[in-house]
């Protein structure tokens, strides 16, 4: 995404009209295909907001037509104006939620309540030298204690459980006192955000005129994203990784996409499953590059906690889960297919007919978003696949929580520049792309959801239902007649 260098924040109100005109008026024309069924209709006039924008130059296969007015207005449901002015309202009011919620909760984020207390912890642990003790319940609980003693709900440490060699990233962050860290690990996730426009600048281009500091509005009323960043989680550098995954996977760089993957590991249940569909597809490439991220990511986790503790990882992992995580880890608060089926089955069936019944339906559903990303090989199908692929990844992963919805926001962004350059059509197909992003955007619902009722597993039929627009979507662009204009052209 290209930007003036004298663009500043009195820009800010200019970007919001091309990101809101981007995606409700087509200022693209499209190629005039023969074979289609009925008569050509005539081309609509302009009026209103859009009286006088004219689309750009075009060869001769587009000359004569004329851009397409946004879905919204289509189907007569309201003028792009006030639809504009309904986008802008809704995003500054979850933002505003969020600013009132990290407000209110300063004084718990000082005592250590966030999840950031782990990974703050695991650094400390390193820094002071007695890093083979990483994952020994003792030291961790000893050393939060120095820090986060006025934490009332916990009578243990809360668990450092990702891989060791994550643990050298936060030890810079150490050297801080915990407020501190806090506001620096959040300040380098801000920066996170901001480059995402950057990166995908080549890949969005009906949103290409959109400033970054727009895209940043976008992201933090996201609440998925917002959890993570009050929660001081680490999903946005995960985030980052799957973006420049995608990024290099478009360039046809699969070595490079592996290596983005490999470093991902960190979050190795929500790592596996796309590499396991790469495996299908037989990039081997990509599966080369995430091979040996992983060899030296794994030397790295001995040459910090040594080979015994290294080889009980995995032991500590499921101790974590099975002893020590109960009561805190429950399926049912989470949004994928294990927590939707304990939220329904746990009642009438076992534990091992629930795990078996997981298992199939998350093998069906990788077979399923692979075939689909398979045929998706170029343009915005490309783009549709991977977000398919990502979807399906949250929904098949074993353990899934609020703040790891984050990484939709990669397939928000593609899917909002699919939108921006195709008709109306499409029934309940195109409801289903654009239903789910609304929602995963409501912060009341998803805090009722978490926080009141405990049951965020009741999200997940919301992700299937997008999985079926997002696989909806990529067959009916199998059609040449329904290849989006930059793709035509």
């Amino acid at each position: 995404m290209s930007r003036d260098p004298d663009e500043g924040p009195d820009d800010f109100r200019r970007s919001v009209d091309r990101y809101v005109n981007a995606t409700t008026h087509r200022d693209r024309t499209r190629r005039a295909l023969p074979g289609q069924k009925g008569q050509a209709q005539a081309p609509r006039q302009k009026s209103g907001a859009f009286a006088g924008k004219n689309s750009p130059a075009v060869d001769d296969t587009v000359a004569g037509t004329q851009g397409r007015i946004g879905w919204f207005e289509d189907q007569g449901f309201m003028k792009p104006e006030k639809y504009k002015k309904l986008v802008l309202f809704f995003l500054a009011g979850m933002l505003s939620l969020h600013v009132a919620v990290a407000w209110r909760s300063r004084e718990l984020i000082r005592k250590g309540y966030p999840d950031f207390t782990a990974l703050y912890s695991a650094g400390k642990i390193v820094r002071e030298g007695v890093r083979k003790q990483l994952y020994d319940s003792q030291t961790q609980y000893r050393i939060q204690q120095e820090f986060a003693a006025g934490v009332s709900i916990r009578q243990g440490p809360l668990p450092y459980i990702h891989p060791p060699w994550e643990a050298l990233l936060f030890v810079p962050f150490a050297w801080f006192s915990y407020p501190m860290a806090y506001l620096l690990w959040n300040a380098v996730n801000v920066l996170i955000l901001l480059s995402l426009p950057f990166l995908l600048r080549n890949h969005l281009p009906q949103l290409r005129h959109v400033s970054a500091l727009f895209w940043l509005f976008v992201s933090l009323a996201f609440y998925p994203i917002f959890f993570d960043l009050l929660q001081g989680q680490d999903i946005l550098p995960l985030l980052l990784f799957f973006t420049l995954a995608f990024v290099s996977l478009k360039q046809n760089n699969d070595l490079a996409a592996g290596c983005w993957l490999g470093l991902g590991l960190f979050r190795f249940h929500l790592v596996l499953p796309l590499v396991f569909i790469l495996l299908l597809h037989k990039r081997l490439k990509a599966l080369l590059g995430f091979a040996v991220v992983a060899f030296v990511l794994a030397m790295v986790s001995v040459a910090i906690i040594g080979w015994n503790a290294a080889l009980s990882y995995l032991s500590f992992v499921w101790h974590v889960e099975t002893v020590m995580g109960h009561g805190a880890i429950v399926p049912v608060d989470m949004p994928n297919l294990r927590g939707l089926l304990h939220t329904f089955l746990a009642a009438h069936s076992s534990k091992l007919v629930i795990q078996l019944v997981v298992a199939v339906l998350s093998a069906a559903l990788l077979l399923f978003a692979s075939a689909k990303w398979r045929v998706a090989r170029e343009g915005t199908a490309f783009d549709l696949g991977f977000s398919l692929v990502v979807v399906g990844t949250i929904l098949v992963s074993y353990h899934a929580n609020t703040y790891d919805l984050a990484l939709l926001f990669l397939p928000v962004m593609l899917l909002t520049n699919h939108l921006a350059g195709v008709d109306g059509k499409g029934g309940w197909s195109r409801i289903a792309l654009m239903g789910p992003m609304f929602v995963l955007f409501v912060s009341p619902l998803q805090m009722l959801l978490l926080q009141k009722y405990g049951k965020l597993s009741l999200l997940t039929p919301v992700l299937l239902f997008w999985t079926w627009g997002l696989a909806s979507e990529i067959s009916r662009l199998g059609s040449p007649s329904q290849i989006p204009v930059t793709q035509a052209m």
